[in-house]
């Protein structure tokens, strides 16, 4: 398996990960918080993204970009029951960072894509670290990173389920640094921005961790689509609203990279 050989090579955490429980010094998620009281303090990985897309070793990255038929992920069912259209359709998605509907459409279009050399590598594929030992102390953890760009969910360490996401179109609009979710709103609609229509923007099952920035439901174009809110699609959104609580810590970070 793809996640396995990344294990493999050394990619098992991805990043140095510093957690000290109790800290006085915890002025990072003090600035989103306000709460003098808050002390978990979290250092993660290095701010130098060295490559765009580091989801794969490149020497052998396991992907082509080019095009691909409706027939062909038709007949990838047949060979594996698991690899039925709608799953590798959602690989494709993962991998391209871009909403399943959206994939749909290239496919449909004949507009090239990232696509694997062999589906059945990718069927529990991920970019993020299944466990993160050093975080086993903390309850709940949402790590962002920005430059695959991906999130995932942990809960003491353990990846609970992970996503494609879009961040912010500009590098600083979305923000590195560690927060704590301030509010939760599953109706949420945006006070800052307009939809196409030019009303207030819909931001379904939003969780606001710093300033205007939340969390939310919306459209995955493409990696780097948003005004510096990190959207999911809409049912993974859900589940990290569901998921999460006042207390859950958000660490966003540039790269996975040491």
């Amino acid at each position: 398996m793809i996640r396995k050989s990344l294990i493999a090579a050394g990619f098992s955490i991805l990043l140095p990960f510093l957690v000290s429980i109790g800290s006085a010094d915890d002025s990072v998620v003090n600035r989103s918080t306000g709460n003098s009281s808050t002390n978990t303090q979290i250092a993660l990985g290095r701010n130098n993204a060295s490559e765009s897309f580091p989801m794969l070793n490149r020497s052998k990255r396991g992907w082509t970009f080019r095009a691909v038929t409706t027939k062909e992920l038709d007949r990838l069912s047949e060979r594996d029951p698991d690899l039925y259209p709608v799953a590798a359709m959602e690989i494709l998605a993962r991998i391209n960072t871009r909403a399943r509907y959206h994939i749909a459409e290239d496919v449909k279009s004949g507009r090239p894509l990232r696509v694997p050399d062999d589906f059945t590598l990718y069927k529990d594929w991920s970019p993020v670290p299944d466990y993160i030992p050093e975080a086993a102390q903390i309850p709940k953890l949402v790590l962002i990173v920005k430059d695959i760009p991906f999130l995932g969910w942990y809960e003491h360490g353990n990846l609970v389920k992970d996503s494609l996401i879009c961040i912010g179109k500009k590098d600083s609009w979305t923000r590195a640094g560690t927060y704590r979710i301030l509010n939760k709103d599953k109706d949420h609609i945006s006070r800052s921005y307009t939809n196409a229509y030019g009303e207030p923007a819909p931001m379904p099952w939003a969780l606001r961790i710093y300033e205007h920035v939340w969390i939310h439901a919306g459209d995955i174009e493409k990696g780097y689509c948003s005004h510096g809110c990190i959207n999911l699609p809409y049912f993974p959104a859900i589940e990290l609203f569901k998921w999460a609580d006042s207390s859950t810590v958000v660490r966003i970070i540039d790269s996975m990279h040491r």
